[in-house]
């Protein structure tokens, strides 16, 4: 009987496969492997919440195998591996998300046991089965949004000068009744598709806007506020208004809120993304660019629209340690950003080294589980008292 949760590792290399199968049964994962893409419909049969995929296999090569699994309506998570460069690998895990596959990651060969661990053991993947998507409806989801069960984890972001804290994203859960705390993957994709994405986004401002204010004295925070905007809230032109009218209710200020905005989430009429996005600005809003560079038109919305950040995706901040071509795209996207007067920020920081490397390139803030996981803003003081004598050895 394989124990829960289910690893399935799809790789030709049978030493990697021993390895990462070590090491996953140690942190108490159950797993099964095979060596081949033609025995995928084998691991399949296991019902795996998590298929690990080294894309370059004989026989049958890795983008095969997702197109295997997207016909396979495989509802678990991908993770993609390889030794290739790590535009290959996002060239991969575009493909996967194209197809309706859900990559959870992607990781460069070779890689050390705190890598894989420091994936899977995100909250992310920890919380969420991905066959709760089908028990979800979208009553239930407008229920849960009227009835306050939205629940906000905060991460910190800081300076990579001197540590200091200097901000917080905001990231909703959703305290369910019946299934426990469930991560956005459960959800979020329902509330795009239903018309629930602008309330249920409305929600978490004003919970994010309550929440910090009332602890902001006790915790000393006069940082910034980020706060993911999607796709709906570029098309509805009341949208400025609105946030405003909530910022002013509580007291905060216009600049101390950052609206993150993913180049993939901009709508398909960019007129009315950059009127509103405008009016955000004009408002005294800040504007993040997030997941900077996975996309193909980065460099026409740092153009067009009038961002103040710009946040380097964590697909290349992990992969710069060991692939010198992500080296490369993040050095090269710090010096555009500091050359566009724009803060960079580079998330998935996740080692001492990394934290090194990132300030010695002139990157100016930090955000990642090398600093803090998402928390309960209940936690904060106790991570701020942490961090207070932890960063001491990093200046």
């Amino acid at each position: 009987m394989i124990k829960r949760p289910c690893v399935a590792l799809l790789d030709d290399d049978l030493a990697m496969c021993d390895f990462m199968s070590e090491v996953l049964q140690a942190a108490g994962y159950g797993t099964v492997m095979a060596h081949d893409g033609r025995e995928l419909a084998t691991l399949l049969v296991a019902q795996p919440e998590l298929l690990i995929l080294d894309i370059a296999m004989a026989h049958m090569d890795g983008i095969e195998v997702i197109r295997q699994l997207a016909a396979a309506r495989f509802s678990g998570r991908l993770v993609i591996v390889s030794g290739h460069s790590a535009a290959m690998l996002q060239s991969a895990k575009l493909l996967a998300e194209l197809q309706g596959v859900r990559v959870a990651g992607i990781l460069t060969k070779p890689f050390r046991a705190e890598n894989l661990l420091a994936m899977l053991q995100a909250p992310e993947l920890q919380a969420t089965k991905p066959r709760l998507l089908h028990e979800i409806s979208l009553d239930d989801l407008a229920r849960g949004i009227e009835n306050n069960e939205l629940v906000l984890h905060y991460q910190p972001q800081v300076a990579l000068t001197d540590g200091a804290w200097v901000g917080v994203e905001a990231l909703v859960r959703w305290q369910h009744p019946q299934h426990g705390l469930l991560y956005p993957d459960a959800f979020i994709a329902l509330a795009e598709t239903s018309g629930l994405a602008l309330p249920l986004t409305r929600k978490v401002i004003n919970l994010a806007l309550e929440e910090c204010m009332r602890n902001a004295s006790s915790l000393g925070f006069t940082g910034t506020l980020s706060i993911n905007l999607p796709p709906v809230a570029m098309t509805d032109l009341t949208f400025p208004e609105a946030v405003l009218a909530a910022v002013d209710r509580v007291g905060c200020k216009a600049e101390k809120i950052m609206f993150e905005v993913t180049e993939t989430s901009v709508p398909t009429d960019p007129t009315r993304a950059m009127d509103i996005l405008t009016r955000l600005r004009l408002k005294g809003f800040a504007l993040s660019i997030d997941d900077f560079g996975t996309g193909h038109s980065s460099l026409e919305h740092l153009q067009n629209f009038p961002f103040s950040e710009l946040k380097i995706d964590l697909v290349f901040v992990r992969a710069a340690e060991t692939d010198a071509a992500s080296r490369m795209i993040v050095e090269s996207s710090i010096a555009l950003g500091r050359q566009l007067g724009l803060k960079v920020l580079a998330e998935g920081v996740e080692n001492e080294a990394s934290w090194h490397w990132l300030r010695n390139a002139g990157c100016e803030l930090a955000q990642g589980y090398f600093i803090a996981r998402p928390m309960p803003i209940e936690n904060m003081a106790a991570w701020q008292l942490e961090w207070e004598t932890r960063r001491l050895s990093l200046t």
